[in-house]
């Protein structure tokens, strides 16, 4: 069955452009503003300022911005999973904390949040800035027990991954929760409380400033598909980190791809999702004959070591 997952997530996760439910490398936001729209909602306290998510350019994973949990005890951003009871899903994000400081995330069954329902206890990285470097979620689930410890950096961007299989139903879900790199909630883990309750749906992840004067984080660039996202390959979706370009775009004949490491493979898609070809390319530098495609709009899955990407190319 792990087999299989991976190969559905492989499949699935190709294109972001695609197969995302979201992407936000919250750039599209106002700086110190308030962020309330689209997948982004609050616990029902109006959407303003000590209440939703802000947008902050003090911190940024990528770009200038990134979404901001201050240190209130009030604010408490909302992002929306869209209540699913079936299929395979994904999300990873990123987060900052500071030395000296708390972060805090929980599940949520329903979106929008009204008498709430956690589908997983609180998950807490230094909580109340008690212990440094360590995270635990309290009454995480009934197999490991009622608190389940793990360790984060302080001062840097980590990336945290959530994999939920809820294809047998929510009833049966089960799900898989990475922090860094490292397996906190390994994948099969049945997606209920230390109580056993069984949620009502993937609703959505609550980032709330638990703590007034210990809470205070940042998070960017969020993933959602309707696939498993592989924990090792790490989605980068405009590949800057590797230094990638395509030109001309749009282009007539040649598309030239240039990258400061090698780009081991690329694959095309049409707008329907169907592989219309693959590159073995193993070179920092390549170019791809497209004289021959037809015009249009055409996504772009490029590999670079552990990193792969989605280009939107126009012919």
């Amino acid at each position: 069955m792990k087999n299989k997952n991976l190969l559905i997530a492989v499949l699935y996760f190709s294109i972001t452009s695609l197969h995302a439910q979201l992407v936000d490398d919250m750039e599209s936001y106002t700086d110190g503003n308030p962020i309330f729209e689209g997948h982004w909602t609050d616990w029902g306290c109006g959407g303003g300022t000590g209440c939703a998510l802000m947008s902050s350019s003090v911190q940024a994973r990528s770009g200038s911005l990134s979404g901001f949990i201050p240190d209130d005890g009030t604010t408490d951003g909302v992002l929306d999973l869209g209540n699913k009871t079936i299929g395979f899903w994904g999300l990873e994000f990123y987060m900052y904390v500071e030395s000296g400081k708390e972060g805090h995330i929980d599940l949520q069954g329903r979106v929008p949040l009204q008498a709430g329902e956690w589908i997983v206890g609180d998950i807490f990285f230094n909580e109340e800035n008690t212990s440094p470097g360590e995270g635990f979620i309290n009454y995480g689930h009934n197999i490991i027990g009622d608190e389940t410890f793990f360790n984060f950096p302080h001062d840097e961007w980590f990336r945290i991954v959530m994999n939920f299989d809820i294809s047998a139903g929510i009833s049966l879900a089960t799900w898989q929760f990475n922090v860094d790199g490292v397996d906190v909630i390994p994948e099969g883990t049945i997606l209920t409380n230390d109580d056993g309750d069984i949620p009502t749906g993937l609703g959505g992840v609550q980032f709330f400033s638990i703590n007034s004067g210990f809470t205070e984080y940042y998070i960017d660039d969020f993933n959602y598909t309707n696939a498993l996202i592989d924990i090792l390959t790490i989605e980068d979706h405009n590949l800057n980190s590797k230094g990638f370009s395509a030109t001309p775009n749009p282009v007539s004949d040649f598309l030239h791809l240039k990258a400061d490491e090698t780009i081991s493979e690329v694959v095309i898609y049409n707008t329907l999702g169907q592989e219309v070809n693959t590159y073995k390319i193993n070179s920092v530098y390549n170019s791809i004959d497209m004289s021959n495609y037809a015009r249009g709009v055409y996504f772009m899955k490029v590999r670079i070591n552990n990193v792969i990407g989605s280009v939107k190319i126009i012919k």
